[in-house]
């Protein structure tokens, strides 16, 4: 070739050489140079390089194509799954029980993965996420930081005239005042009143910082007239099916003269939303009652948005600022006391929106929080029970080791290498692990209804998710490889001779590291099973703790808002005359959660300028109501033949120890912060009318008739019978309204909900966890008995009993499950305690807790090993000495 450049193309020679079988690789070159050249003579070289290509693309055939290490590694992975399902299938109960259990650990994973998703997700699926916040209070000082939610009304204002960072500010109130809380809901043109729980009071400017998703009408609009609300989509499919009822009128407890424009409607509030409503009323315009309360009061909480790329520190240091120039000089024109205080130690805390549920800045507030503790507790439980179903597995492949030694010497005399057995071992174990996924996915969508009923959730796998089901297949894989590890590495140590000859030792660092495996996995199972028992005592002493009230025959009967008062007082009269019933009560304030919620600051008259008081609960009460709840008058007398107007008030012992009045607090007069005076009648015994989880609040009772609700005291044993009574009755005095009641005992135990959750899902776990111990301690009785089998057999020729052999085979599992019993008690204390904390009412971590723990856990071992043992003792000697 005269040109150096007329070569043959460099990447058709590359892709040659790349594919082409060695041995054709010279022969074909050379041939394919030399018509390259020939082509040269006669065509162009352009030409010539495209007849070279051709050349090369004819040879990418079966029989010229070199067998490449990928080929020969997917032929042997293909034989290894192959050995894997031949194993299955020829060991079913054994393979059964570790797919079983691998599947149980894995499933149980997938659930709590998903609690502990939903959990961690709340508020975390807004488009301006980190410019959403909400506003609270805090108060610095030596012992520490406190921070609360409520803040005054006008406040709302200043920040929007001075400081121009925060974009969008709303107040909004959640606790029942005005028409917030539950009310009887019709349409204009019907005469059936629905009650509805859902309504909260806001400022519209809340529908554009939590990015309200409109089905109809606008985030500007809607809200932005007096008497106007928002309603969701449930809500407005159920009231205007099929329209779009903007415009239309809702009336809220019957009162035609005071109705409700439907400025739009909203989607309804996601799941994973600390805000949950239904109806949104609006605060923009109102007269009277919730938004028009001054600086005297803090009544609202405010969320707000900031302008992108601002600080939340900084804007916590304009609001402070704010604070100094402004808001003090309100709060002193208001009467506010105790201001130089304030100015030390308070400021404001912009709290991320994402944080309001599971609550890490701990901000005291009146809506339900997710428990950031039980979300550690229970992912930690999670990896738990995955590490006891590898643990489970390990034990499992590992007892019945000595079948295998025969097959793992013959395989090395034939020429396998131990990598090649290793690759096997972990195929197998990743074969395990996958199909166990594949039964885990199914145990988990069986279960996954009785899981959402116990955590209070709505939970779904997410099949349309595009990373489900490979990451199904990667925990799967990675599972199967962590698990199968070991066994892989103890199974291919064995020697060929030593396995043939039958001199096999399994060795004693084998034989502790499965001794230790039974210990984590009881001692974890004995730790679970002291959470079940503590959190079920917890449980039993909240439900069965003396209350200071009769919670247990006092039957609520909601709705009475829509009636005036001389039907109120005329049900209130009938209800009282029913044989089953031994008093009535007209009143919003109750003992239990859910009732109207009202705060005052007091002082003692002769004090009203030397400090800033206190703050306890303000209830309005009738004369009937200490008899009907069955609460106790220490001191004075009740309000009965005391006018409504008359300056009287009743208080709790620890309102009276508040104000240094222990013994002679009839007749002190006292001055709240509207400078309203009262003089004190009487004193009642210290019931619990706020979560039993803290102390006992001071608590001021004024004479008066409610609103809402009506509780009669019961003393029929027919409650069903008493009931339909009632219900004729209310039917007489409102028939166009549907009798509505609840149970004070149901209402006080959904208080603690929570408690109840965490309580039946410790039981659950712990069950989980006692199933894949067992399956591990069987697997390794199984183990042991097969290892001494002849000494077994030579015993009982040598006169042994059954009881003898059994006790013999028993004492190694006995002494490891004290073992992990020894250990666990103190963890189980420990963790327990810290579960616990400091709260009041908790029970007592006696002795007898972990004693019956213990018993439990050692009955369960004892089951658990009593089907290999006296299997073995019951073998005839002569069968099993044969056969070795």
């Amino acid at each position: 070739m005269s040109n150096q450049g007329n070569i043959p193309p460099k990447l058709a020679q590359k892709l040659l050489q790349w594919f082409l079988k060695n041995e054709l690789l010279e022969e074909v070159t050379g041939d394919l140079e030399e018509k390259f050249e020939l082509d040269l003579e006669t065509y162009s070289l352009s030409k010539a390089r495209r007849n070279y290509w051709y050349q090369v693309i004819k040879y990418i055939r079966p029989f010229a194509i070199k067998r490449s290490n990928n080929s020969i590694k997917m032929t042997m992975l293909r034989h290894y799954i192959k050995l894997s399902w031949r194993s299955i299938l020829r060991h079913k109960s054994l393979s059964t029980i570790k797919i079983g259990g691998f599947a149980i650990g894995i499933a149980a994973c997938m659930l709590i993965a998903l609690y502990v998703s939903h959990e961690l997700s709340y508020d975390s699926y807004y488009q301006d996420q980190d410019q959403i916040y909400r506003l609270t209070n805090q108060w610095l000082d030596e012992d520490g930081v406190g921070r609360w939610t409520n803040l005054q009304g006008p406040l709302k204002e200043v920040i929007e005239d001075n400081i121009p960072d925060i974009e969008l500010v709303a107040r909004t109130v959640f606790w029942s005042w005005g028409n917030a809380g539950t009310n009887l809901v019709r349409r204009i043109d019907s005469k059936l009143n629905i009650e509805e729980d859902g309504f909260i009071y806001a400022d519209p400017e809340l529908l554009e910082i939590l990015e309200a998703r409109m089905i109809f009408g606008s985030r500007k609009h809607a809200l932005a007239e007096p008497n106007t609300l928002v309603m969701t989509k449930s809500m407005a499919e159920k009231y205007f099916p099929g329209q779009d009822p903007v415009g239309q009128l809702l009336v809220l407890n019957d009162k035609t003269s005071d109705t409700y424009t439907v400025g739009g409607v909203i989607d309804d509030f996601p799941s994973n939303s600390h805000l949950q409503a239904d109806f949104i009323l609006t605060l923009f315009g109102r007269k009277n009652g919730p938004g028009t309360s001054g600086w005297c009061c803090t009544n609202y909480v405010f969320y707000t948005k900031i302008q992108a790329g601002t600080s939340p520190a900084m804007i916590e240091e304009k609001l402070l600022a704010v604070r100094d120039t402004y808001v003090m000089d309100q709060l002193k024109t208001a009467g506010e006391p105790g201001l130089d205080e304030m100015q030390l130690h308070h400021s404001y805390f912009l709290q991320p929106i994402n944080d309001v549920y599971i609550n890490l800045s701990e901000v005291w507030d009146d809506i339900p929080h997710g428990s950031y503790d039980l979300v550690w507790i229970f992912g930690a439980i999670a990896l738990i029970i995955l590490i006891l179903a590898c643990v489970n597995f390990v034990n499992l492949t590992t007892a019945k080791s000595l079948q295998r030694a025969k097959e793992v010497g013959l395989r090395k005399v034939v020429g396998s290498v131990r990598g090649e057995l290793i690759s096997q071992y972990l195929s197998e174990s990743m074969v395990f692990s996958l199909l166990a996924i594949l039964l885990a996915v199914a145990l988990a969508y069986v279960a996954l209804p009785f899981f959402n009923s116990l955590a209070d959730k709505s939970l779904s796998l997410p099949w349309m998710s595009w990373w489900f089901v490979p990451g199904l297949i990667l925990v799967g894989l990675l599972i199967g490889l962590f698990a199968g590890v070991y066994p892989a590495l103890y199974l291919s140590k064995f020697r060929p001779a030593q396995v043939l000859k039958g001199t096999v030792a399994t060795g004693k660092s084998a034989a502790r590291i499965r001794s230790g495996m039974v210990v984590f996995q009881f001692m974890v199972t004995i730790v679970l099973l002291i959470g079940a028992i503590v959190t079920q005592q917890q449980f039993q002493l909240i439900m069965n703790k003396s209350l200071g009230f009769d919670k247990d025959h006092v039957v609520l009967v909601h709705g009475l808002n829509t009636l005036d008062s001389a039907s109120k007082s005329s049900l209130k009269a009938e209800l009282a005359n029913l044989s089953g019933v031994h008093a009535t009560s007209v009143g919003d304030f109750l003992p239990v959660a859910g009732s109207a919620v009202q705060n005052r600051t007091y002082w003692l008259a002769s004090e009203r300028l030397m400090g800033n008081g206190f703050e306890a609960a303000r209830w309005t009460i009738d004369e009937d109501y200490l008899e009907t709840y069955d609460i106790e008058l220490q001191q004075g007398k009740n309000f009965r033949g005391v006018a409504s107007d008359d300056q009287s008030i009743i208080i709790n012992e620890r309102m009276a120890f508040e104000l240094g009045l222990k013994d002679d607090a009839i007749g002190a007069e006292l001055i709240d912060m509207f400078d309203e005076k009262a003089r004190v009648i009487g004193v009642v015994k210290n019931f619990h009318f706020q979560s039993l989880f803290a102390e006992v609040e001071p608590l001021a009772m004024v004479c008066g008739s409610g609103n809402a609700v009506l509780s009669a005291n019961m003393n029929s044993m027919d409650v069903t019978a008493t009931i339909n009574e009632m219900e004729q009755v209310w039917e007489g005095i409102s028939p166009n309204q549907e009798f509505s009641y609840s149970f004070v005992d149901q209402r006080f135990q959904s208080m603690y909900d929570s408690l109840i959750r965490a309580k039946t899902l410790f039981i659950v776990f712990a069950l989980l966890s006692i199933i894949i111990a067992c399956l591990g301690l069987f697997a390794l009785s199984a183990y042991m008995v097969e290892q001494r089998s002849k000494e077994v057999s030579i015993r009982k020729v040598l006169g042994a009993s059954i009881s003898g052999i059994f006790a013999l085979l028993s004492f190694d599992f006995v002494r490891l499950v004290l073992v992990a019993l020894v250990l666990a008690i103190p963890l189980g204390w420990f963790l327990m305690d810290e579960f616990l904390g400091d709260v009041p009412n908790r029970v007592d971590l006696s002795w007898y807790l972990f004693a019956v723990a213990g018993v439990l856990s050692l009955f369960i071992a004892v089951i658990t090993i009593s089907y290999e043992t006296i299997k073995a003792a019951l073998v005839n000697p002569a069968t099993r000495l044969r056969s070795e």
